[in-house]
């Protein structure tokens, strides 16, 4: 029986007179190692491209509360002079108020710096210099704005007078 059955190159062991052809591996396909190398360098890239996306996103949000703050910004500091002018007539030395506007909280301190007169005039009739009364307050403010996330501080100065 092993007469009937001869080996040949390319083919495996059949009757004589008849061959199969040994299938060899194709290389239209893609091996595993192929596939795995593919996936990482896609991951990668997709986690590269959302780490972009997740830093503009937060990045445009960060612009979106500052150019919020700075918009109300005249507004708050228009409230916080109408205050300080009202309340500035006191003989308090430091004065506290807080507020929103909108979205934005506020809270300010303000703290007398100085208090003076006018400068002296020259009184034509007696010749003499007249010093005026003490009439101008200097405030140094203190302000806390807040809106979403966003904290500022600011710090300026503002002028009240009596009204004597």
């Amino acid at each position: 029986m092993i007469d009937k059955y001869i080996v040949q190159r390319s083919s495996i062991k059949c009757p004589i007179g008849q061959s199969y052809p040994i299938k060899k591996f194709s290389k239209n396909g893609f091996t595993l190692i192929e596939v795995l190398v593919a996936a990482v360098i896609l991951f990668a890239s997709i986690a590269t491209v959302s780490m972009v996306y997740r830093g503009a996103f937060l990045s445009s949000e960060k612009a979106e509360q500052h150019v919020t703050l700075s918009g109300m910004m005249p507004i708050i500091l228009a409230n916080i002079k109408k205050d300080i002018r009202s309340l500035g007539d006191s003989q308090e030395n430091e004065l506290a108020k807080q507020g929103q506007v909108w979205e934005v909280s506020y809270q300010w301190k303000a703290q007398q710096v100085d208090f003076k007169s006018a400068p002296t005039k020259l009184d034509v009739d007696t010749g003499d210099y007249v010093t005026p009364p003490l009439k101008y307050k200097l405030w140094l403010v203190e302000l806390a704005v807040q809106y979403r996330s966003t904290n500022q501080q600011f710090q300026f100065h503002e002028l009240s007078w009596t009204n004597d």
